[in-house]
């Protein structure tokens, strides 16, 4: 997955990335994109998080990815879903109803794999260094050629004050990043605090910003 060790993250506990509520931002941004019921959603190194059950409430087929099984598993039975576990090469599908998630390396995910339109990103992007940026929009679109929208969250801050993850990403490089592919449309910027670990570095605020991202 690259620099930083996730699955130990998970393992100390150390994942103030995760919010103990659905995002906000998905709440309020997420009809922007018109996605009808039925339609595929693809959620990136999703960890926990409850906007998965967010998106399945909207009658999504909702689709994780996630490299921790310690993540996926808390998951699971913190929602208390039933689930069933098969294994597609060296990836494990945890499945219950209209929702799975991926167990395994997000990059090794073969071409053509996820039939999805839409993806929310809320901390995939975000969780990784500027040099696996590109990799990393090359490769959603090649294992999920069909994306017409994407929901993207990022971050803006002084990273040398707080060092990453996440990531500081402002605007100009979500622009770099996916406007060969893709119309770039800001839909909010708010500042916001900073998860427990940032505060505790001295980080006092922080600036989200929101897109809607539409395929040329």
């Amino acid at each position: 997955m690259g620099d930083i060790d996730w699955r130990a993250r998970w393992a100390n506990n150390n994942i103030g990335f995760h919010l103990d509520q659905v995002n906000p931002m998905l709440i309020k941004h997420w009809p922007a994109l018109q996605a009808a019921p039925g339609d595929g959603v693809l959620v990136p190194l999703c960890g926990k998080s409850l906007d998965l059950l967010e998106l399945h409430k909207q009658g999504h087929f909702v689709l994780g990815s996630e490299l921790s099984e310690l993540a996926v598993a808390a998951f699971f039975a913190d929602n208390h879903l039933s689930v069933s576990r098969q294994f597609a090469g060296e990836h494990e599908y945890w499945s219950s109803d209209r929702l799975a998630i991926i167990l395994g390396d997000f990059f090794t995910l073969p071409a053509g794999s996820i039939p999805a339109r839409f993806v929310y990103d809320r901390a995939a992007l975000v969780a990784l260094p500027p040099h696996k940026q590109t990799q990393y929009v090359k490769h959603l679109l090649r294992i999920a050629p069909g994306i017409e929208q994407i929901l993207l969250i990022t971050v803006e801050y002084d990273d040398t004050f707080a060092p990453a993850p996440p990531f500081s990403i402002p605007p100009a490089s979500v622009a770099a990043l996916y406007q060969d592919d893709f119309t770039i449309e800001l839909l909010e910027t708010r500042q916001t605090k900073p998860s427990p670990g940032k505060q505790a570095q001295g980080l006092t605020t922080i600036t989200e910003h929101v897109f809607r991202l539409g395929r040329r």
